[in-house]
């Protein structure tokens, strides 16, 4: 099967390399013109084409730098040497270390979150009870009766703790790592 060939236009700003166009093989000489214009223009801080050949058959690809300014002739990607594979290893190295040495985050002590759930329990029982209490002295001057009125105060309070209780829940336990 033929290799697939196709041109990348890639534009430097604000520090980091990014595509800007794609062309297909027979328009090499569409992105080096594309790659000219914009090398003028004051956003973009470089400019380069890519010839990207790609082998399907192994799943392997090739770059190779076909326009950057001041370059004629194709330059292949530099290779590493062990003097930047040895500096990148080291580079690693003191970031693990100095992830290691980091405070660790602390979070909420678990006393805390406890306390925070029985004042928040204790909030919400106190409001639904006054609304059921209010609840009650209402339904005693209508002609409910007795079991249907236990089933509404007992809905009444529910329905108070939980509205109550959701709110204040989401406040005080939502983030723990605010100091």
């Amino acid at each position: 099967m033929a290799h697939q060939t196709h041109y990348e236009v890639h534009v430097k700003q604000n520090g980091r390399w990014e595509i800007h166009g794609r062309h297909t093989q027979a328009e090499k000489e569409q992105a080096i013109e594309e790659a000219k214009s914009l090398d003028g223009q004051k956003h973009i801080q470089a400019v380069k084409v890519i010839q990207e050949i790609y082998d399907p058959e192994d799943g392997s690809s090739k770059e190779y730098n076909v326009y950057a300014p001041g370059q004629k002739k194709y330059q292949p990607p530099r290779k590493k040497t062990k003097k930047d594979i040895e500096k990148e290893e080291a580079e690693e190295e003191t970031k693990t270390v100095a992830k290691r040495l980091k405070k660790p985050v602390k979070g909420r002590s678990l006393v805390s979150i406890l306390m925070s759930i029985a004042l928040i329990s204790g909030f919400s029982t106190i409001v639904g009870a006054l609304f059921t209490w209010f609840t009650g002295m209402f339904l005693a001057d209508t002609g409910v009766s007795g079991n249907a009125q236990t089933n509404i105060l007992f809905i009444v309070f529910l329905s108070v703790f939980v509205i109550a209780a959701i709110p204040m829940a989401i406040v005080f336990l939502g983030k723990g790592d605010d100091d």
